[in-house]
């Protein structure tokens, strides 16, 4: 989905964000609060990555991990923690991005 579109936690009906769901009438203000606070929250931390303030930038970063734990996310972390020197955990989430897990064989 592009990010002009969403898709309602309720009924799952997809649809251009709104107040509420076309189909189910669920109210989604509190879900285009969160998205954002988080499209703000990656805004800043992109901005302090450009300006060399990778500490404030990690602390940002852990604030969308909270708000939306996905893998562009945790690259954002990864990259976040490699720049304030943390190597293991910016290993420890770059390992969470490439083990994906796998289809189960068909019996």
């Amino acid at each position: 989905m592009d990010p002009e579109t969403m898709r309602c936690p309720t009924c799952r009906a997809a649809q251009v964000w709104s107040d509420t769901c076309r189909r189910c009438k669920c109210d989604l203000r509190l879900l285009r609060d969160a998205a954002n606070g988080y499209a703000a929250l990656r805004r800043n931390c992109l901005s302090n990555l450009r300006h060399n303030r990778t500490h404030s930038a990690l602390e940002l970063a852990r604030q969308c991990c909270a708000l939306r734990n996905d893998d562009d996310t945790r690259r954002l972390l990864a990259v976040c923690e490699l720049l304030n020197g943390n190597w293991v955990s910016a290993r420890c989430h770059a390992t969470r991005l490439l083990a994906k897990p796998t289809a189960a064989p068909e019996t």
